[in-house]
């Protein structure tokens, strides 16, 4: 993913795994890009950054190997710090919204949350189906954050990225104008 991006122009892209051997062998395979950066590093403890240290940081569902209590036990997930006011946090993940909001949408972070819901690679609709849904199109969300109970997810397998939006002390979240 992270070469991809270089591709389409951003300059300046850190990778963090707790794994040194993936991280070695990443950093072999794309020595060439100057743009990649590479640290082992368990992302419980990302106290070697700065606060505001990232325009935007993308979670390609790492924290999977976690229970949800250690994922609460890390307060904040650091994550809030070491976004830039209107910094964007991406969580791709299999975790489905009646788990993942009810963190994600802690006064503490001071996120907007855009839900998008994407299928499996090479999922198809069933013959017959009528829903006028895209897949790129954003999941409207209840007061409390959860998929409406009239909301019918066609792929039980598929992704759910949240887009959190970190909002500065000084924005009020509902005066943000949605940009779908």
């Amino acid at each position: 993913m992270s070469e991809d991006m270089v591709k389409d122009g951003y300059e300046d892209i850190m990778n963090v795994d707790i794994s040194s051997v993936a991280i070695e062998m990443m950093k072999g395979k794309y020595e060439y890009i100057p743009q990649l950066k590479y640290m082992q590093m368990d992302v419980r403890d990302m106290s070697f950054f700065p606060d505001e240290s990232f325009d935007s940081v993308i979670d390609k569902g790492m924290v999977f190997p976690f229970s949800l209590d250690a994922i609460y036990d890390v307060a904040d997930f650091q994550l809030s710090w070491l976004l830039k006011p209107r910094g964007i946090y991406m969580l791709i993940t299999y975790g489905d919204p009646t788990v993942r909001m009810l963190h994600l949408s802690r006064p503490v972070y001071n996120w907007k949350i855009i839900l998008y819901i994407i299928p499996r690679p090479g999922f198809e609709r069933p013959a017959g189906s009528s829903s006028p849904r895209s897949f790129l199109e954003p999941v409207p969300i209840t007061e409390k954050g959860l998929i409406p109970a009239d909301f019918v997810l066609e792929d039980p397998d598929s992704h759910f990225i949240y887009v959190c939006k970190k909002m500065d002390e000084t924005t009020e979240l509902h005066s943000i104008p949605d940009h779908h």
